[in-house]
């Protein structure tokens, strides 16, 4: 799909993302995080998001759910599941999140109320959304717990969060978006600070229950292998932008963006020789601005040409590919 696609033709997917932007107000002036993006997702796919520190993944989720900071402003169009997200009154968008659309938060260290304990936590939304009585939700909290292979979930679900290492409060997050089996589920480095045993761990967990309940996944990261692991599509963003996308298997295996390439450049081999150093991207990432007319990622690619001082359009370059450079000639 590209920005011209009509909005009548993006109503077939669970989630269509259309010239999506995200603006924050400072000092008299404005700043871009995330530039026109426009995006697709299936009922039961998994996408993800990759890019540096700074590109927008986290703010791009955060306009979904409707939590971007008070002087944030979110323009264009989010249709998920026949409504625009970006255009739902309060009271509309409180239906739909925690209801058909869940969020993991990055840090499981303060997503969850310290007040409250872990039960009351996970029931709430049963309570809220679904009408269960309490004491019916509080039986589903503990076995999805229980299900998230947490240790005695009964007692479990009546302990507080410090109570729990970092590792199995990312669990409680896990069981508490998937308990109301949501149409769409948006993970925001779900993984992060976690050793690489809990990581996989969690990681099948969560596409597990997501398979079994057939919520799809929009998941945040700048770590590749987890991609591989289990990700149907990925979409590279840089400076707000999409620079390329594809299948997961054919973009790790060919990634055509030099920002893709040094991304999977930069990422540890476990069959690779023993080098002194990983490659690096050389430069600072762009982590926003005045909206450009530029390729975002000219300033450090080793290939820029004059015609980078023009955007490329994002635009079909194969079979469910879409890149925005103007190193590959149009087809």
């Amino acid at each position: 799909m590209d920005c011209e696609t009509p909005l009548t033709q993006m109503n077939t997917n669970l989630l269509s993302l259309h010239d999506l932007s995200v603006h924050f107000a400072h000092g008299g002036g404005q700043t871009t995080v995330v530039d026109r993006v426009s995006l697709t997702l299936g009922a039961g796919e998994v996408l993800g998001i990759v890019g540096e520190s700074g590109s927008g993944k986290s703010q791009l989720l955060f306009a979904l759910m409707g939590l971007l900071a008070s002087n944030g402003n979110a323009t264009g169009h989010a249709l998920f599941d026949g409504q625009d997200l970006l255009s739902l009154p309060t009271k509309a968008l409180d239906r739909v999140r925690g209801a058909s659309l869940s969020m993991i938060f990055q840090d499981p260290m303060t997503a969850l109320n310290p007040y409250k304990r872990i039960g009351d936590q996970l029931a709430e939304g049963l309570i809220h959304h679904q009408g269960l009585p309490r004491a019916a939700a509080l039986a589903e909290a503990s076995r999805m717990l229980d299900r998230v292979r947490i240790p005695d979930a009964p007692r479990a679900a009546r302990r507080y969060p410090h109570e729990f290492s970092g590792g199995m409060r990312q669990r409680v997050m896990i069981a508490m978006a998937l308990l109301v089996k949501p149409k769409l589920l948006l993970a925001d480095e779900p993984t992060t600070a976690l050793d690489v045993t809990i990581q996989a761990q969690v990681l099948d967990l969560m596409l597990e229950i997501a398979h079994e309940t057939g919520t799809a996944i929009i998941l945040v990261t700048h770590d590749l292998g987890v991609v591989a692991r289990i990700c149907d599509r990925v979409a590279v963003l840089y400076g707000g932008r999409i620079m390329e996308e594809g299948p997961a298997e054919t973009m790790l295996s060919d990634p055509r963006h030099p920002y893709a390439r040094g991304l999977l450049a930069t990422t540890p081999r476990l069959e690779a020789a023993i080098t002194p150093r990983l490659p690096t991207i050389p430069g600072a990432p762009r982590s926003g601005g005045a909206m450009l007319p530029s390729c975002p990622f000219a300033p450090r690619c080793s290939d820029k040409m004059p015609a980078c001082d023009h955007m490329p359009p994002l635009r079909d370059i194969g079979p469910e590919r879409r890149l925005a450079c103007h190193l590959e000639p149009a087809p």
